[in-house]
Formats: structure tokens, sequence, C-alpha cells
């Protein structure tokens, strides 16, 4: 008998079987790392993402994700009307990123490296929608033809952009927005030479001298104005 053997001959029978125990499980750790929660919360997601920003396959062929088509129509519209089913398809996917746990983002992130992108555009064209052709003229036309639905799919989208970047990204993002807001054309512009210069922005800046509003102006004259804690 080896001295192996008789070290385990000499071991109690309650540590023995603890021993055995103990292996066996790390075994089947190392082989299936145990769950942090995440798993679930991102199959969650991709149910309620499912047809809209991914494509899945039917039976009768392969159903595409609705959101980018709806995004087409509606820059092509460039109005609420034309907007309304892509707004539709971007609140569900805020909706969904709204349920996943902040310790899951990363996560989230990597299996959908286009989910940011895709709250980005849509924070943007709401904004942009709202804005309409020429600045509003005060804080209580901002929503513009916006309905209440609407401004929660905005509200959602905004607040999941911030969760999955940073407040500083956001920021930045929002200030690239401004930038894009149009202003008036000038009054003793004839219509038909609007197509010969460029469309004027309603930010006054190094860059942009001509803008009629300051930064705190576009601000409060646009969505991101809203207080969206009253649109949780």
């Amino acid at each position: 008998m080896s001295k192996l053997d008789e070290a385990i001959a000499k071991m109690p029978r309650s540590l023995l079987v603890f021993l055995v125990l103990a292996g066996a499980l790390a075994f089947i750790v190392s082989q299936n790392p145990l769950s942090d929660g995440c798993e679930v919360e991102i199959t969650n997601f991709a149910r309620e993402a499912r047809g809209i920003i991914t494509a899945y396959k039917t039976k009768k062929g392969r159903q595409f994700a609705t959101l980018f088509y709806a995004l087409e129509q509606c820059k092509e519209g460039n109005n609420q009307g034309s907007c309304e089913d892509y707004f539709k398809a971007l609140k569900r996917v805020a909706d969904a990123t709204r349920v996943v746990s902040p310790k899951c983002y990363p996560k989230l992130k990597l299996e959908y490296e286009n989910l940011t992108q895709v709250l980005a555009t849509g924070v943007k064209v709401m904004a942009l929608v709202a804005w309409g052709d020429k600045p509003p003229e005060g804080i209580g036309q901002r929503l513009g033809t916006l309905t209440e639905g609407d401004v929660y799919g905005f509200c959602r989208s905004k607040n999941g952009l911030v969760q999955l970047t940073s407040l500083e990204e956001y920021k930045s993002f929002r200030a690239s927005v401004y930038r894009e807001f149009p202003d008036r054309w000038p009054e003793n512009l004839p219509l038909e030479k609007r197509a010969e210069i460029p469309r004027p922005r309603a930010l006054q800046s190094v860059s942009n001298p001509t803008g009629t509003l300051k930064e705190s102006d576009v601000y409060e004259r646009s969505l991101f104005s809203l207080r969206c804690d009253l649109y949780q």
C-alpha cells in the first residue's frame, strides 16, 4: 500500500466525502462559471428587441430589423407623422434597455455593439423633429408636434444613452446636435435661392457667427431641456 493510500485510509470518512464533493464542485465551476445574473436580463432584452434592431428567421423567411427601415421613412418625411413607426420602435428598444441592471451594461454593449448608436440616433432625430425648420418661439413650443408617448420614448432613450456611455460623453453628443438645429431663412432670400446656400444654423458660435441663439437659448427651446425625471 502506498503512502497516499495509507493517508486516505486513515482519513475520517466525513472529511473524505467533503474533499470529494469540493473537488467535484470546483471542476463543475471551472467548466461552467457561476452566472452573474446578466444572462437572464440580456435574454429578456433580446426577446424584446428581436425584429426591431435584430433580424430573425421565420417559417416564411427572414424578418428584418424594422427600426432601420422606419428610420429611413422618418428621414424622408422629416415630420412627426412619417416618424411615428420609428418613434414607437425606438421606445420599445429604450424600454428593453431600461430593465437591464447597470451591472449588466458592459455585457449588453458587447452583445449589441450598435445599441449606443441606435439610442443616440433616436435622441438626435426626435430633437430635430421637435425643433422643426426654425427655432421654437419659446419653451412652451419645444415639444413641437410630438405626443406624450414620443416624449417618453425620447427621455428613456436619453437616459439609456447616458447609462451606456457617460454623462460627459452625452454632453458632447448633445453639443453636436445643437450645431444642427436650423435657423430661419433670411426674409429677403427668394425661395429659389435657398438651394444655393447652406441651411442657416441657429447656434451662434465661432464657426457660425450669424447664428441667432446662444447655447443657453438653444438648450431652453430644445427637447433637451425637458425634465425627464417626470417621464420615467
